[in-house]
């Protein structure tokens, strides 16, 4: 493998491409706040996301050995490896977060809670909703990973101190690009997840219909973005974001194609939020 094919593949399979668009969605906030986002909020966005999809990457290594089985031999061996990515991302973030204001650091166990519950889970769970993770659920899967993402918008008004209607404005825009995203990977997991047990939308659904889910969420993003931005809720180069609803339909189209690897499909799908820091600081400026 050369030292070019290593550096992709740990950038989409270790989970760091996930992390640096939590980062670059981060920095979207700041700038729609007018500020210019300071390097200790990208690092610790950068470390909750890394820690919360290193979770998620050891407890499903036998799920993923079927619906994902390049990056599960890149990650052979690592487990344990992982389980120490996890603490130790989360122990300096949250010292980071402590160190910025108590309110910030407090708000920042719910994304560590929806990570354990989402991928870990609990026997009483199972007691109480019938299903001992939240992943197992049908659609529960997916409002959870949108939810947590949805919280960066607050997440970064508490680390200013700042919670006007312009930041909470973008988090159900960012709940619909998420959705669009999640139910696009159970696509391409639905084998597996019918296998173990776990009810996604493909899964119950089928293909064709959860594609056409797909596209009403893109939809909907869009008309929602281009609808606060015409109230003047949010400023207008944020606007920018919309060009991301073709990007979506660009990448499925492609997909369905078939002509894609497992790491490229990541790579465009995932990527997707790195670009949004990139938009928006070029319409800030």
């Amino acid at each position: 493998m050369s030292f070019t094919e290593a550096l992709y593949k740990e950038l989409v399979y270790g989970g760091h491409l996930l992390a640096l668009g939590t980062s670059s969605m981060a920095a979207t906030v700041s700038f729609v706040l007018g500020r210019v986002p300071s390097l200790d909020l990208l690092l610790m966005a950068y470390l909750f996301s890394l820690g919360g999809y290193s979770i998620n990457r050891f407890s499903d290594f036998e799920e993923d050995a079927v619906s994902h089985p390049d990056r599960t031999a890149y990650l052979k061996g690592r487990v344990g490896s992982l389980k120490a990515i996890s603490a130790a991302c989360f122990a300096l973030g949250y010292l980071l977060a402590l160190l910025r204001n108590l309110i910030f650091f407090g708000a920042l166990l719910a994304p560590l809670a929806l990570a354990l519950a989402y991928s870990v889970g609990s026997g009483r769970m199972k007691g109480a909703l019938g299903f001992s993770r939240l992943k197992e659920a049908t659609l529960v899967k997916n409002l959870t990973v949108s939810l947590g993402w949805s919280l960066v918008p607050v997440l970064v008004g508490l680390y200013y101190l700042q919670l006007p209607l312009a930041i909470l404005a973008l988090s159900p825009f960012i709940f619909l690009r998420i959705m669009v995203n999640t139910i696009f990977f159970d696509q391409r997991d639905a084998a597996a997840d019918a296998a173990f047990g776990v009810r996604t939308l493909p899964v119950r659904m089928g293909m064709a219909a959860s594609s056409r889910v797909m596209d009403v969420l893109d939809l909907a993003s869009g008309v929602y973005l281009i609808g606060v931005v015409a109230w003047g809720l949010v400023p207008l180069f944020a606007g920018a974001l919309v060009i991301f609803v073709p990007y979506s339909f660009a990448y499925r189209l492609y997909s369905r194609a078939g002509k894609h690897k497992d790491s490229a499909r990541d790579f465009v799908a995932d990527g997707e939020y790195i670009l949004w820091g990139l938009v928006t600081c070029i319409g800030h400026l």
